[in-house]
């Protein structure tokens, strides 16, 4: 049976950007400023570089393990588990963007780290359906390269949310001294 690896790939890819822009943006928000454009852009950068790295280093170990599925299905196999892996992530984005720009809550960060040990679990479940069987190579490898990002988001995230103040501070600084201001 030959699946169709092209099927759907751009509303993948769409809701895969989202759901990392929306966890950038909701783990760098301020509750007493929600709307501060500098926090947004960072977190929406934070975001889409960790998808990145995310997927691509789940990627690149789940195609480390399973040789035979891509010498068979080719790349996009990998490919495609992957990105079905990661759509497991939307729920978790949504009871975070809830509870951040609803609730108003703060500490948001286990919804962050469920949704990506969710989709990187998710994802050797993809591989195992493809290849017909479930293999705990595969479930150990997207565990882990899950966790190491976990752990990375929950770290960087003090240091990040320090940036937007730090950044709005350099531009007013610029834009006095700019005007004719002094220091």
């Amino acid at each position: 049976m030959e699946k169709d690896f092209e099927k759907s790939k751009g509303l993948l890819w769409l809701v895969r950007v989202l759901c990392f822009i929306t966890l950038g943006v909701a783990a760098l928000a301020n509750p007493m400023d929600l709307y501060n454009p500098f926090a947004i852009g960072l977190g929406i950068l934070f975001g889409l570089l960790t998808g990145w790295l995310f997927r691509l280093f789940l990627k690149g170990f789940l195609s480390l393990f399973n040789g035979q599925l891509k010498k068979e299905q080719g790349r996009q196999a990998i490919r495609f588990a992957v990105d079905g892996g990661l759509l497991f992530l939307a729920p978790f984005t949504v009871m975070l963007a809830l509870a951040v720009f609803y609730l108003n809550w703060s500490m948001t960060l286990p919804f962050i780290s469920a949704g990506l040990m969710a989709a990187g679990t998710a994802s050797s479940i993809e591989i195992g359906k493809l290849q017909g069987k479930q293999s705990v190579k595969n479930s150990i490898a997207a565990s882990l390269v899950s966790f190491a990002f976990s752990y990375f988001f929950i770290l960087a995230i003090p240091y990040l949310k320090r940036a937007p103040s730090l950044i709005e501070g350099g531009v007013q600084l610029v834009r006095s001294l700019m005007g004719g201001g002094g220091l």
